[in-house]
């Protein structure tokens, strides 16, 4: 049975290539190496004992000696940080900040990592930056930093509202983000986005899509909540990165936006693949900002591969181009080891959603014992399954009223 199943896997990807034409299966290779050889630079910033407020971290990169701005990241509650970045040469600052607008004022304290110093990585290297001790404003003379006014869109999409209507979101677009996610930065840009104005008196309910999956796949769940207690939000990423690398901006995405709104309560509800990054999302928040995770009232994971998929494991085996986010979800691999080796928090309701088809042994995509491995269904609060498929589940009534009680609950607590 077992070498049934592969072959039809390996069939599979032989059928998914044949859907793509030469040029985009070039840049689909492309595109995998470049995410294959992006590395890391992480460090640390110390404050003196007198001073208090969110560390903002800046990386630049090096322009002939000029630093150019790339991006920026609140940094843990002890200090820490960490970037993934392309080879290349780059500089570090941080400042505090002080008004809470992510942005810096030239009478915020600051510094540079050294004077400021030249960090360099190499193709899948991790480099340590020289620790950034902040004491006081940076002198007049020095140049002023530059935080978050000129930078990539997935940053600047942190709290923008769009419609589920809009054209950006296409089967196209969600595919491009899948083989080509480097062509989707680019073009379309993804983000945490949001379906209406920010209300304080809204609970965010934040929707996580699975891969090769889009906001839309959302749609029947979004027009079922209650409107009047719940605003929806929802990550569009390009689901071919490493997990790791989408948690990390889910996780900075979801800071920036509870130091700006200052919301007493998030709800995250994840499908399939997004259910790995929730999970990941959610250990590095606890870990790096355990206060502000205590936010934390709700978190459902739907028909999510938790014990990985055999389908990845063969991509990666036989596939000629290798998706990095298949690294990830091949069973046994490094990013699920983390965070299943991980305890979760008893204090966060964790609901397990799982599926099945009559006569068969999962959704249609998930096997059973991927969906609720023994350890998750110890962890979970409840577990719940339905009758249907993979995709069906998410806009099966009984499962829509499901989601909305519990929701409607979790308020009483």
């Amino acid at each position: 049975m077992g070498k049934f199943n592969n072959t039809i896997i390996i069939l599979t990807i032989a059928i998914l290539w044949g859907t793509l034409s030469g040029c985009s299966l070039l840049k689909s290779s492309e595109q995998s190496e470049i995410v294959k050889n992006i590395g890391t630079i992480q460090g640390a910033v110390n404050l003196s004992e007198v001073q208090t407020g969110t560390v903002i971290v800046l990386l630049y990169g090096d322009d002939n000696g000029e630093p150019i701005f790339k991006e920026q990241k609140v940094a843990s509650a002890n200090g820490e940080y960490r970037f993934y970045v392309a080879p290349g040469r780059y500089f570090l600052a941080a400042f505090i900040d002080q008004n809470d607008d992510g942005r810096y004022q030239k009478d915020e304290p600051a510094n540079f990592s050294g004077a400021p110093q030249i960090v360099t990585v190499s193709q899948e290297g991790a480099a340590i930056a020289r620790s950034i001790n902040i004491t006081a404003p940076l002198p007049e003379t020095t140049s002023a930093l530059k935080a978050m006014n000129d930078t990539a869109t997935i940053f600047k999409n942190i709290g923008r509202v769009i419609s589920l209507e809009d054209p950006v979101f296409t089967r196209d677009n969600y595919s491009m983000g899948f083989w080509r996610p480097i062509d989707f930065l680019e073009q379309i840009g993804g983000g945490l986005l949001f379906l209406q104005n920010y209300q304080a008196d809204k609970i965010p309910v934040l929707f996580v899509h699975g891969a090769n999956g889009g906001p839309t796949d959302w749609k029947a769940v979004i027009d079922s909540i209650d409107m009047g207690k719940f605003q929806p939000w929802i990550l569009f990423y390009a689901t071919g990165f490493e997990l790791d690398m989408i948690s990390e901006y889910l996780l900075q995405a979801v800071v920036s936006l509870q130091l700006k709104y200052h919301f007493k309560q998030l709800n995250v509800v994840a499908h399939s693949m997004g259910g790995l990054v929730t999970r990941s999302f959610v250990k590095k928040y606890r870990e790096q900002h355990p206060a502000l995770s205590k936010n934390l009232k709700f978190v459902m994971t739907i028909n999510s591969p938790m014990g990985g998929m055999l389908s990845a494991k063969a991509g990666v085996d036989h596939s000629p181009i290798v998706i990095p986010s298949w690294n990830d979800v091949a069973p046994g691999s490094n990013f699920l080891k983390e965070i299943l080796d991980w305890k979760w928090p008893e204090d966060i309701p964790y609901h397990l959603v799982f599926s099945f088809e009559k006569k068969t042994n999962g959704d249609g995509v998930v096997t059973l014992d991927r969906q609720i491995p023994l350890m998750l269904q110890a962890e979970a609060s409840r577990m719940y399954g339905f009758n249907n498929n993979h995709v069906g589940t998410l806009s099966d009534i009984d499962f829509l009223t499901l989601l909305n009680d519990l929701m409607i609950e979790s308020l009483e607590h």
